[in-house]
């Protein structure tokens, strides 16, 4: 008798690994870009403080600048570009409500600045904060919001009220 083919059995168990290891493939891929999200969310988090602190240091107004189009942001002492940071693949930049120049007809000019008390503070004088939001590809959403008064840095995955 000349057997050539495969039995149900071996095409069976063909078909239970392959969907295992795209199961797990899956699985990997969704936890990959959580840890990007959070990753980035982190990063932008500690240029903030950063930022906070170089306004301290009191040598210059530094001011952080989120660009939507490009997925990156900068850290600028007056026009100087003291660092540039690219968003990783699969991240973006959804929306940011700071508004430095303070002017209500062109809407948030996607700019944060601090005092030399590490406040965070518009052009003319009046202390506010904000938040921004970024997303993977899965469709999370994590914010970093600056609180008003006290210039404190924080993650979470609700929008502050």
């Amino acid at each position: 008798m000349d057997n050539k083919g495969f039995t149900l059995l071996e095409t069976t168990i063909v078909l239970v690994i392959v969907t295992i290891f795209v199961l797990f493939a899956l699985t990997i891929n969704k936890h990959l870009n959580s840890q990007k999200l959070n990753a980035a969310a982190a990063m932008i988090a500690e240029d903030i403080r950063l930022t906070q602190q170089l306004n301290m240091k009191q040598d210059g107004l530094y001011t952080m600048i989120f660009d939507f189009v490009n997925e990156r942001y900068y850290i600028r002492k007056h026009m100087v570009i003291y660092k540039k940071v690219y968003l990783p693949g699969g991240i973006d930049l959804v929306y940011t409500n700071f508004d430095f120049d303070n002017n209500p007809h062109n809407g948030p000019d996607h700019r944060l600045s601090f005092n030399t008390r590490g406040e965070p503070i518009r052009a003319n004088g009046v202390l506010i904060g904000g938040h921004l939001s970024l997303k993977d590809n899965d469709g999370n959403t994590l914010y970093v919001i600056v609180a008003s008064i006290t210039g404190r840095v924080r993650i979470d995955t609700s929008p502050p009220p």
